[in-house]
């Protein structure tokens, strides 16, 4: 079968490898059905990222059952159309017991589809085959009523929506809430999507982008564009999503917290020096909510949310592609790029 791999700093390449086969029990073999580029992915390609050359790529997908394990076909039938976390996970250790998938122990760490070193065990979803270890665990039936091109995101990118709002306004309704767009675009607006859906009382979206705000704007939040950023905003918010992805808008957002404030954090900042405001936070109370996703946990949340409509994936997605083509688009400029493996 062929794949796309990240070769070296701005180079993909095609590569034909076998297809990936059942080995044991509880296994399933998945055609992807979309793709969605993670806003992580092209800082990956470009070199920005500690992640090494020679991955495959694509780690936000959706896709079909084409072949299971005998014993689990009854419940996981071919033609099964199915939602896939990105972080591979046993489900039964104690770190997955917890509700932390993201660090199973059954794994090595870092065992995600399309990214890191994982990616060359387990592959990456810009491919015609996807192998599934602990299928009745990590697979999720999707719904039959949402389109795959909008719901491709939904094992990360959507879900950290969840993680910056959705899981505060679940707890504190009408709670206002300030996003900053940045490198971590897509997360961003669906962030804001989701505010404006749970009813949070006012939804100020923060951006450089024409094409983000103009997205931002029609999912109903407040915007305010800048050419460059303040110190802090004029009025305080008591919950914050940075998806800014530099330092300066770190700073931003962690000044522009309100007593007692939430401050969550979309992007990766490479570093283990990245300071904090902190006399100025400990003098009014802040928590300070950083780390990887919950995708597996997450993911019945955003589903519940897309169907009860406080949420617009399907406005986020700004470019679409086949997956001949996706070599070619994979690098180039978009907001949020779904490829569709089923043309």
């Amino acid at each position: 079968m062929k794949r796309i791999v990240f070769k070296k700093k701005n180079v993909l390449e095609w590569e034909e490898v076998p297809e990936p086969t059942i080995q044991g029990k509880n296994q399933a073999i998945v055609k992807p059905l979309a793709v969605s580029r993670c806003d992580l992915d092209i800082p990956i390609v470009n070199g920005d990222t500690l992640m090494r050359p020679g991955i495959p790529v694509g780690h936000e997908f959706v896709g079909v059952i084409v072949e299971t394990s005998p014993e689990i076909e009854n419940e996981f039938p071919k033609g099964t159309k199915v939602i896939i976390p990105f972080q591979v996970s046993c489900g039964l250790c104690p770190e997955c017991m917890d509700g932390h998938s993201k660090a199973c122990n059954s794994v090595p760490p870092a065992s995600f589809y399309g990214m890191g070193p994982g990616a060359k065990q387990f592959g990456g979803a810009l491919a015609e085959r996807i192998w599934v270890p602990f299928a009745k665990q990590m697979l999720i039936p999707m719904p039959s009523s949402v389109d795959a091109i909008a719901l491709a995101a939904i094992s990360d990118n959507m879900v950290e929506a969840w993680k910056l709002v959705g899981q505060w306004l679940e707890k504190k309704p009408k709670t206002p809430v300030m996003i900053l767009g940045g490198s971590a675009s897509s997360i961003a607006l669906y962030s804001a999507s989701l505010a404006v859906g749970m009813g949070a009382s006012e939804v100020l979206y923060i951006d450089n982008d024409e094409e983000r705000l103009k997205i931002a704007n029609e999912l109903g939040a407040t915007v305010a564009p800048y050419s460059s950023l303040p110190k802090s905003w004029t009025k305080r918010f008591p919950l914050i999503a940075d998806c800014h992805g530099q330092k300066e808008g770190w700073d931003f957002c962690l000044r522009s917290l309100s007593t007692e404030g939430i401050y969550g954090c979309a992007s990766v900042h490479w570093t283990n020096k990245l300071e904090i405001p902190y006399l100025e936070l400990y003098n009014t109370g802040a928590t300070v909510k950083i780390g990887k996703v919950d995708s597996k946990e997450f993911i019945p949340k955003m589903l519940e949310m897309i169907e009860e409509k406080k949420i617009q994936p399907e406005k986020v997605v700004t470019a679409t592609c086949n997956f001949e083509d996706a070599i070619h688009a994979w690098p180039e400029p978009a907001v949020k790029l779904v490829v569709n493996m089923n043309l």
